[in-house]
């Protein structure tokens, strides 16, 4: 692995040659003169080049985790009220709603900067305004309509939505990276029963 510890040692191994003998090794030089060669400057342009893109995918990963850190907070913010609104209501989140899948028109596609007319969405700001209404909490949900990439988060309305058995948690996601809900970069969250044990 390249450190920064051994590149500098290389330059200043370097630079000592030029000191001692007034030029590079033999074989490298391109001329007698004191100036770089052609292939000293290409070593320190290809070096800059690594390290710059060590720096660019570090910087990109910190980027993500800190999209995924805001999603996380949105998510739990949007929790906390939704299971104000059953605690009020005595409801499921489907009947809050009335809609027993949300998401269902946003999955198998991408839905990063989709416009705010898009049913994915409108469902999504639906249920929001809904679950907000029902809980009483004059708190505005406005803010957490879309996650840090830019697409709406998803609900899945699945507590007895196939009937009094059906016991499936409620969920909340956050697409991801990627934009596509339910793949492996999503987050995402189940919700507590309010009529399920």
């Amino acid at each position: 692995m390249i450190s920064f510890k051994n590149v500098f040692k290389l330059f200043k191994q370097c630079f000592r040659e030029r000191e001692l003998n007034g030029s590079p090794k033999k074989g490298l030089a391109l001329s007698s003169s004191k100036g770089f060669t052609l292939i000293e400057l290409l070593v320190v342009i290809a070096i800059i080049g690594l390290l710059s893109s060590i720096v660019l995918v570090s910087l990109k990963s910190a980027r993500d985790k800190a999209k995924y850190a805001k999603a996380q907070q949105e998510i739990q913010q949007f929790v906390k009220v939704a299971v104000i609104a059953q605690g009020q209501t005595g409801k499921t989140l489907l009947q809050i709603t009335g809609n027993g899948c949300s998401d269902c028109v946003c999955r198998g596609r991408n839905i990063q900067g989709i416009p705010d007319s898009d049913s994915c969405v409108v469902n999504w700001y639906n249920a929001l305004a809904k679950i907000q209404e029902a809980s009483g909490v004059t708190e505005s949900l406005v803010q957490i309509r879309r996650d840090g990439w830019n697409s709406p988060y998803g609900l899945d309305e699945n507590e007895l939505e196939f009937g009094p058995s059906d016991c499936r948690y409620d969920t909340i996601r956050s697409a991801g990276p990627d934009g596509v809900l339910y793949t492996s970069d999503d987050y995402s969250v189940n919700i507590h029963h309010i009529i399920c044990p």
